[in-house]
């Protein structure tokens, strides 16, 4: 979510930890069906999509991360969770991801934030509703993710019943430390091209568990080191240099807005639930910028992550999603906000069982293997 410097961060933080002595632990989760869609400007894409009869979900990743934001291996999968629990779980590919297919004769670094608001979702929501013949989708997003939940209120909120953003300011207005250094720090950025998160994590491997980045980024006590190690080998995307700076323009303005200036957080003439959540020790997302969506949508929930509030740990910013603890703790709240939302007449009931687990048996990492069947939608999703 945030600039260069987060991207930085994030490669040090979730992949540092290369320097641990226990080997990293492989994914070991595949999804059922993989839907193609495509963007009203050429651009596509994969819906990893974990099938169930219950009302669709779709989990969208941060800034500088994939889709192993969501479902890496069962133990830290909020995708798998949710699938146990009988939602319909959908996991969309964004511009920039490993596999995201560009238009030809459009670089793969050459897009925004505001890309991924008005194509990316937009067309990764129509494409779940039309293989659903659902009329609206749940919505979870972590960072990154929970920013595209606000413009997707300010764009389709009629497609959307109810959301949860994890981590995701809603303004930049208090700031700090890394804040500061990710607005000022100018020289971390490409000239041209993108901002390369893989060679940060090579250097980062050198200092393990000591790294300073561990304790920006995470609660390094609620992280599973092995997991951690695998998540930064296969979890990071590089970051494009329009998109970062997109970044630095939020941080010098203390607000989340287009490139036009216009703010992308504001009030809907017709509300949708709204659950947004942040660690009591985030460093990245500040509680008061992410409580700051409260103060503009009319039915909003904000909760704090952390001892204060009961919990067994002060959560960071990536340990909400893969952080030890986060299964037992974070995970249900989530379930149960988007369970309380569900229409009247609407349960959910248990997967069934019919033989199919997203879950395999993996004890190496596997060699490149044919992915499952991919099914192309309409010719194309637009907003």
């Amino acid at each position: 979510m945030l600039s260069r410097f987060a991207c930085f961060a994030l490669t040090t933080l979730l992949l540092s930890s290369a320097a641990c002595h226990r080997p990293a632990l492989p994914p070991n989760l595949v999804p059922g069906h993989v839907l193609v869609y495509r963007t009203a400007d050429g651009w596509e894409m994969d819906l990893r999509r974990y099938p169930n009869d219950g009302p669709p979900v779709m989990l969208v990743h941060g800034m500088g991360a994939n889709h192993y934001n969501w479902d890496y291996r069962d133990d830290v999968s909020f995708a798998y969770y949710l699938h146990q629990q009988g939602w319909d779980v959908w996991v969309p590919v964004l511009r920039g991801d490993m596999g995201a297919r560009p238009p030809e004769g459009v670089a793969e670094h050459d897009y925004t934030f505001d890309d991924h608001a008005l194509y990316d979702l937009p067309a990764a929501t129509s494409a779940v509703l039309a293989a659903t013949g659902q009329e609206r989708l749940y919505w979870v997003g972590h960072s990154m993710g929970g920013m595209l939940l606000y413009t997707s209120l300010s764009i389709l909120p009629e497609r959307i019943a109810a959301g949860v953003a994890i981590g995701a300011p809603a303004n930049f207005e208090e700031q700090r430390g890394i804040h500061r250094l990710a607005r000022t720090g100018g020289w971390l950025v490409p000239k041209e091209g993108q901002l390369h998160n893989h060679t940060f994590y090579r250097v980062a491997r050198l200092f393990g568990k000591r790294n300073p980045m561990y304790t920006v980024l995470a609660n390094k006590d609620n992280l599973d080191w092995p997991t951690t190690r695998g998540l930064a080998r296969t979890a990071l995307e590089d970051m494009s240099r329009p998109t970062v700076r997109q970044v630095h323009t939020w941080l010098r303005d203390g607000e989340l807005t287009d490139l036009a200036g216009v703010p992308w957080v504001r009030p809907m003439t017709e509300p949708v639930p709204v659950l947004v959540l942040t660690g009591s020790a985030d460093r990245v997302a500040l509680p008061h910028n992410v409580e700051a969506a409260c103060a503009v949508y009319a039915d909003c929930e904000f909760r704090l992550l952390g001892r204060e509030t009961g919990l067994s740990t002060d959560y960071g910013h990536i340990d909400t999603v893969v952080g030890v603890a986060a299964r037992d703790e974070v995970y249900p709240i989530i379930h149960q906000f988007l369970a309380s939302h569900l229409p009247d007449g609407v349960s959910l009931g248990e997967p069934e069982d019919d033989g199919w687990s997203p879950v395999v048996e993996v004890e190496s990492w596997p060699e490149p293997q044919r992915p499952p069947p991919k099914v192309r939608a309409a010719d194309s999703f637009t907003r």
